[in-house]
């Protein structure tokens, strides 16, 4: 029995010094402002995502899968934003719904800018007040919390580029849009 202790106890010792190593590493790894923009802008898009998923809303395209791959690359210097979007199965089988360019948009539209862009029915061109500068100055909310002032800010988003992949289920279609994020419209 005590050699049963004995056992328990060096175990002990050495699974808490090996974790103590661990988190003296985690510890000694720098994280920079950088990272924390990273980090805080992927999170600010992937929050916008789930609020577009979870809005009822007849006037835009339905979705039941979106998934982001976001990251900075470092030889063009650019935050590359792309988006993969499936179009709700359930309601557009039963419809024969053409899916466009504008609905790309309209994506891009409400999670960055919170708005259509566009007028609400028949329209195919995006409205007159919804243009480039239109789309930095309510982008910029994304970038909260990380110490930038708002020309810093602005930068950012023009240093972005998205692609925007919406799929079918019916048909195989699929349009790909893409361009600067603050581009109207992406092509």
């Amino acid at each position: 029995m005590i050699k049963i202790f004995r056992i328990l106890f060096i175990i002990l010792i050495l699974i808490s010094t090996a974790k103590s190593e661990i988190i003296k590493k985690l510890k000694n790894i720098p994280i920079t402002k950088f990272d924390l923009l990273v980090k805080n802008y992927s999170d600010s898009i992937n929050k916008n995502l789930s609020k577009y998923l979870n809005e009822i809303d007849g006037f835009r395209v339905k979705l039941d899968n979106i998934k982001l791959d976001f990251y900075f690359d470092d030889e063009l210097q650019l935050f590359i934003i792309n988006i993969y979007a499936r179009v709700d199965q359930i309601r557009y089988q039963e419809k024969k719904i053409i899916i466009k360019n504008k609905d790309c948009n309209i994506i891009r539209n409400k999670i960055f800018a919170k708005k259509y862009g566009y007028g609400m029915l028949f329209s195919k061109k995006p409205t007159e007040y919804f243009d480039k500068n239109y789309i930095i100055n309510n982008s910029i909310f994304l970038l909260k919390n990380n110490g930038l002032n708002a020309e810093e800010k602005k930068e950012i988003i023009k240093k972005s580029f998205i692609s925007i992949e919406l799929d079918h289920p019916v048909g195989n279609q699929k349009i790909t849009c893409k361009g600067p994020l603050y581009q109207v419209p992406l092509k």
